[in-house]
C-alpha cells in the first residue's frame, strides 16, 4: 500500500511518503508539490495534505488536485485540510473575541492594533495563503478534478488509514476537513 504525506514539513507520519519542498524537514522526497508530483499513474492508494493547498492559487490548486487524480488508485483517497474561510468570517462577525483568542493561542503573530479586522486580513494573508476556501468552493473544484468530496471532522474519515492524522483541531484552528475519492 502506498500512502503519501504532502507538505509534510517537519510533522512526518509514519508508514507514509513524506513530500516536501524544504529539505531541511528532511521528507522522503524533496519535490515542488506546486509544479507536479513525481510519482507513476495509479500507484498511491491514501494521501494527505493539511494547510498546502490554501498556498496555491486556484488554477494551481486545481492542477494539484489533477496530478493527485493522476497518481491515486482508482477509489484512492486525498484527505484535505485547509483554513476554512466560512468559519474564519463567522468568528469576526459573530464571535471576535473568539477569534482573537484563536490568534493569540494559536498564531501568536503579534498585532499591531488587536482587532477582529487585524485578525481577518493577516488571516487571509498570513503562512504563504493564497486563496482560502469555503466548503463549496473546494467541493466544486475537487469535484471538477474528478473527487467525489466527503466532508469530515477532526481526526475522524470513513477510511482507516486517514484517521489520526490531523494536526490542528477545532478548539485552535478554521480547519475544513475533506476526504476526496477518485471516481475513475
Amino acid at each position: 500500500m502506498i500512502k503519501l504525506n504532502l507538505g509534510s514539513g517537519y510533522y512526518k507520519l509514519q508508514g507514509w511518503i513524506n513530500v516536501d519542498l524544504d529539505a531541511r524537514s528532511r521528507p522522503d522526497v524533496v519535490a515542488d508539490l506546486a509544479k507536479g508530483l513525481p510519482f507513476a499513474d495509479l500507484t498511491a492508494d491514501f494521501m494527505h495534505t493539511e494547510d498546502f493547498i490554501d498556498q496555491l492559487s486556484l488554477p494551481d490548486a486545481m492542477t494539484f488536485l489533477v496530478e493527485c487524480h493522476r497518481i491515486l488508485k482508482p477509489g484512492g483517497v486525498i484527505r484535505v485540510l485547509t483554513p476554512d474561510v466560512e468559519k474564519l468570517a463567522q468568528l469576526y462577525l459573530e464571535q471576535p473575541d473568539r477569534l482573537l483568542w484563536l490568534w493569540r493561542d494559536a498564531v501568536s503573530t503579534p498585532l499591531v492594533l488587536g482587532t477582529a479586522a487585524e485578525v481577518f486580513n493577516l488571516g487571509m494573508r498570513i503562512a504563504g495563503h493564497t486563496f482560502l476556501y469555503d466548503a463549496e468552493t473546494f467541493s466544486g473544484m475537487a469535484e471538477a478534478c474528478g473527487f467525489r468530496v466527503q466532508r469530515t471532522t477532526y481526526q475522524q474519515s470513513s477510511y482507516e488509514d486517514l484517521r489520526g492524522l490531523d494536526l490542528r483541531d477545532p478548539d485552535h484552528a478554521i480547519s475544513l476537513y475533506c476526504d476526496c475519492v477518485k471516481l475513475h
